[in-house]
């Protein structure tokens, strides 16, 4: 028998930050041990999607791409926010060729991921795109530093730069582990 945790009560709930990207909470809430803690900070964010896509020669879509946050530039897979109203497969087609140029019928989710769930309760959602074709030029969204697309294939010994956020090794890992031998 699985004995699993009981849930946590929220109590009340403050906003201290509330932007188009971005809200943070404080929250009271009760463990089932009856303890109380009044300063519990859980992050919103919007749920999203990471495309693992191949072309049609089997190679891997990617991109370096400038993350603020870090301050680093990092090989990285297509990825983006899912719109009210969208599902995650129709975002990952759309995120595909605004940030690539790349489409291809051949598209299904392959699994949802929580990042920090104990203080983000955004969802991200790995879709697997096989055969992508180029179809278009791309044109990046002022915010967006991202390079051109980087094919690259899973014998070769040096992609160009290191897998190195955690979605990216994640959706990698549960659908082509081939690319992540080192």
């Amino acid at each position: 028998m699985v004995i699993k945790p009981e849930h946590w009560q929220r109590i009340s709930r403050d906003t201290l930050i509330d932007t188009k990207f971005l809200k943070v909470y404080q929250d009271t809430v009760k463990l089932p041990s009856g303890d109380i803690f009044d300063d519990y900070t859980v992050a919103s964010l919007s749920d999203g999607v990471v495309i693992v896509a191949t072309d049609t020669e089997g190679k891997l879509i990617t991109q370096f791409e400038y993350k603020y946050a870090i301050d680093k530039v990092i090989l990285n897979l297509p990825s983006g926010g899912i719109e009210e109203n969208e599902s995650p497969i129709q975002a990952a087609i759309k995120e595909l060729l605004e940030e690539t140029g790349y489409t291809s019928n051949e598209v299904e989710l392959v699994r949802t991921m929580y990042e920090y769930p104990s203080k983000l309760d955004h969802t991200l959602y790995i879709v697997r795109v096989k055969n992508a074709q180029k179809i278009q030029e791309v044109s990046h969204e002022p915010t967006e530093s991202i390079s051109m697309v980087n094919l690259i294939s899973a014998d070769m010994p040096d992609f160009g730069g290191e897998f190195n956020t955690t979605y990216t090794v994640a959706a990698l890992a549960v659908t082509l582990p081939e690319f992540l031998k080192s």
